[in-house]
């Protein structure tokens, strides 16, 4: 049986880019299953396709970013860090939600460009 056939599948759905969770790793999908079970249903929007860092989680299948649906960006990020299984987890201005189940710990709040561009668009609503 394929590793995502246990996932809560209705409360996932997925901008038009993403082809599906074929490519994540099934320790991925088991993280991905348990925080969905915490936070209600999500919007993914980058797996294992498109542009990311050089070394991303992204390129082995370890990586998701979604968009929560049901509940806040700081909630999502909050169930994330609670998991056992999740090794970074950041935000981006947007309500983006990066999570990984890579060796190493992180959390960040979105990088220099994104933090910038927000900025800026914060201080053009003035």
């Amino acid at each position: 049986m394929a590793a995502w056939a246990n996932l809560p599948i209705e409360k996932i759905s997925f901008q038009p880019q993403v082809k599906g969770l074929g490519c994540l790793k099934s320790e991925t999908l088991a993280m991905l299953k348990e925080l969905v079970a915490k936070i209600g249903p999500i919007q993914v929007t980058s797996t294992c396709g498109g542009r990311h860092a050089r070394h991303s989680q992204h390129y082995s299948g370890k990586a998701v970013d979604f968009r929560p649906l049901a509940t806040s960006t700081r909630a999502a990020v909050a169930a994330a860090k609670a998991l056992d299984s999740t090794g970074g987890v950041g935000s981006y201005p947007g309500g983006l939600v990066h999570v990984d189940v890579g060796d190493r710990e992180a959390s960040w709040y979105g990088h220099k460009r994104a933090r910038r561009q927000y900025a800026q668009l914060a201080l053009r609503r003035r």
